[in-house]
């Protein structure tokens, strides 16, 4: 893989506020999308275009600096637009997730004090709300409403309020502040190496901020945008060829699970062919051997992939090893909404199972307990605007410093690890700390395991483990997890799991087990499976 920076591209420190004359300093790059089941292409000279009118009307529906708009949509491409709109109004933007498509939108209007609200629109149909105003047209009638609002200072320091839930499962509304949002994301782009040949695909919902920090990277440094919904990440991967991707680890395990189901025959042959092709003397021979191995995942992927990331949840080892063997360009990173991109694996710098190395900026302390606190010259959010009591002061702890929740530990090459989280660590009936991550990475580690969670404590007497197998009718595979789950407590007396309890049906976000992030929903989890969690550790 090749991560030399292509020359043209320009790498003056991104500048929100100046984004809508950065499209025309590469007008023929593009944003393409799927629309009505056709690929649509439109160069960042078209959508220079489009936003400049969508800022006409915004502002003749009354929309004024430092007002709130809200924006409640799936991905789409106007979703990009009236974003940028907004920026150069120096209006606030509110992005809604999932867990706010019941509510009303007189609810969140009045709630959230909006002073309009932007929805697609058949969802504007039959409401009379002056207030509410579709993305995709037509919105006769539209008058925003006035708040009294005060205009923001010319540098524009707060322009998102974002809602995240974090590790927790619970939203929080956070403050962004620019200059660290900036900041962070320099800091990433210069450290992945951006070309502008490259074209990198966006599947998860934009109303997550770091989707957010994807299109604005694109439309700043210069190189094409794949804008999609997740229905159709493997049609726009196979027929769009993009070179970067951001996705979780349940994409990537999701490729595991496919080699998985290929004969055991037909797998070993694989490996063993594999192994030859990493031992090449040439780099561009391991992979053009790599390639014609494992063919069917590289067209898959589209062919042309240069540099994956995943850093929202752990990734299992064994996932982690077979895309390495595959010479597939996956890295770890590490970050939190509260503030931004922490560490990152390079193809200069990597160290399978870290979450690499810190980018320039941000700041590292352990705490005595390992709980990582980060700190950052120009904070990257100031503060909560609306969550638990209490949680506002455990996190922002002052000193522009934010303690994450997550404990880690650094080897002696600066490579950062995580552990797990402070909040999920089990207490023992013997009064031991356990990290539950911790078990899981081992259960993880059986060839025929899926995902598994651990939990313990409460009413639990022993840690219990719901584990997905990979065929989950298969039973001689279930004695075989059990035995594994033996094994693994026998080598280690904390890692010892006392029950598994089988799940039958993947985690997904239809059936609630994964929240909208594709992060394990662990309470939720918990919820499902309590009546035989109890019957298990009893």
């Amino acid at each position: 893989m090749s991560q030399v920076r292509n020359e043209e591209t320009p790498m003056d420190p991104i500048d929100v506020r100046r984004m809508l004359p950065r499209l025309l300093e590469h007008p023929s790059r593009e944003v393409v999308t799927f629309e009505k089941g056709k690929v649509v292409r439109r160069s960042h000279a078209q959508v220079h275009e489009d936003v400049v009118t969508t800022r006409a009307a915004l502002e003749r529906w009354g929309i004024r600096p430092g007002m709130r708009v809200g924006i409640r949509a799936p991905n789409c491409y106007e979703w990009l637009v009236h974003d940028l709109a907004l920026l150069e109004l120096r209006a606030v933007t509110v992005a809604f997730p999932d867990d706010f498509a019941a509510r009303p939108p007189d609810e969140l209007l009045e709630r959230y004090q909006l002073s309009l609200l932007l929805v697609p629109g058949r969802q504007r149909e039959g409401h009379t709300n002056a207030a509410l105003a579709a993305l995709d047209g037509p919105n006769d009638g539209v008058r925003a409403i006035e708040r009294g609002t005060e205009p923001p200072p010319e540098s524009f320091d707060q322009p998102w309020l974002v809602f995240s839930s974090g590790s927790s499962g619970w939203l929080k509304g956070l403050v962004l502040n620019r200059r660290g949002v900036e900041e962070s994301l320099d800091a990433f782009v210069r450290a992945a190496r951006t070309r502008s040949d490259d074209s990198m695909l966006l599947f998860l919902p934009i109303s997550n901020f770091q989707q957010r920090l994807m299109y604005y990277a694109a439309f700043w440094y210069g190189f094409d945008l794949i804008v999609t919904e997740p229905v159709h990440l493997f049609r726009a991967m196979k027929e769009l060829r993009p070179t970067a991707l951001v996705a979780p680890p349940t994409l990537y395990e999701a490729i595991e699970t496919r080699f998985g189901n290929l004969p055991r025959s037909k797998q070993l042959l694989a490996r063993v062919l594999g192994g030859i092709a990493r031992r090449l003397p040439s780099r561009s021979a391991r992979d053009a051997m790599a390639r014609r191995i494992f063919r069917e995942v590289h067209e898959t992927l589209g062919g042309r992939m240069r540099f994956m990331v995943t850093g929202m949840a752990p990734t299992k080892r064994s996932t982690l090893e077979l895309l390495e063997l595959m010479r597939l360009p996956v890295f770890e990173t590490y970050g939190v909404t509260e503030c931004g991109s922490v560490s990152l694996n390079t193809a200069e710098a990597h160290r399978l199972g870290s979450v690499g190395r810190l980018l320039p900026g941000p700041k590292v302390e352990l705490a005595p307990d390992g709980e990582i606190i980060v700190h950052r010259e120009h904070m990257y959010a100031t503060g909560y605007f609306e969550c638990a009591e209490g949680e506002n002061e455990k996190t922002f702890i002052g000193g522009n410093r934010v303690a994450t929740g997550d404990v880690g530990r650094f080897d002696s090459e600066g490579y950062l690890y995580l552990v797990g989280r402070k909040k999920e660590i089990i207490i023992t009936s013997g009064g031991e700390k356990v990290h539950p991550e911790l078990v899981e990475a081992e259960i993880d580690r059986c060839p025929e395991v899926a995902k598994s969670v651990v939990f313990g404590g409460g009413t639990l007497t022993c840690l219990v483990a719901v584990v997905l197998p990979k065929n989950p009718d298969d039973v001689e595979a279930k004695r075989r997890i059990e035995r594994h789950v033996e094994e693994v407590g026998g080598q280690r007396q904390s890692l010892r799991v006392g029950r598994v309890v089988f799940a039958q049906e993947a985690f997904t976000r239809e059936n609630g087990l994964l929240r909208p992030n594709l992060k394990l929903d662990r309470k939720r989890i918990g919820d499902v499976f309590q009546t035989q969690l109890d019957r298990a550790a009893s």
